[in-house]
């Protein structure tokens, strides 16, 4: 072999590896076409659900201003009704009292209404028994 056919075998062993080369390059361009294109229509979805996205936030914004608002008129009404019902709490007890000394003196003056009908009924028996006597000791000595 002869240095004519080395440099034919060289040039064609160039040509072959700068159209391999050519051809990887290309193949490489085409994948990173792809990988750019995937990334995009990602960054086109993120940018879709950031967009739909965004009213929904500010929706809940309103939506945590009406349950704040909510939140405080409850504790508002929630006062309302804990002084009422201190306010009933203590007209109770004060009814309750109140029929109880109620309860304590009539009781009290039942007992004595019924000590006093017990004590005229007494001295009338006492009385009645004492005149049976002095009649029967003034008829027996008669």
């Amino acid at each position: 072999m002869n240095s004519i056919d080395l440099n034919l075998i060289i040039g064609i062993a160039e040509v072959i590896f700068f159209a391999t080369l050519s051809v990887l390059a290309v193949y490489l361009i085409i994948s990173l076409k792809k990988f750019l294109s995937s990334i995009s229509r990602i960054e086109n979805e993120v940018i879709e659900i950031t967009n739909q996205i965004s009213p929904v936030i500010a929706d809940m914004k309103f939506v945590t201003d009406d349950l704040k608002e909510i939140v405080e008129r409850s504790k508002v009404q929630f006062h309302k009704i804990e002084d009422v019902s201190e306010n009933v709490i203590t007209k109770g007890e004060a009814v309750v009292k109140t029929l109880n000394a109620a309860h304590f003196y009539s009781t009290k003056l039942l007992a004595n209404g019924v000590n006093f009908v017990s004590a005229i009924s007494n001295g009338y028996r006492t009385f009645k028994q004492k005149l049976m006597v002095n009649s029967q000791l003034a008829n027996r000595e008669a």
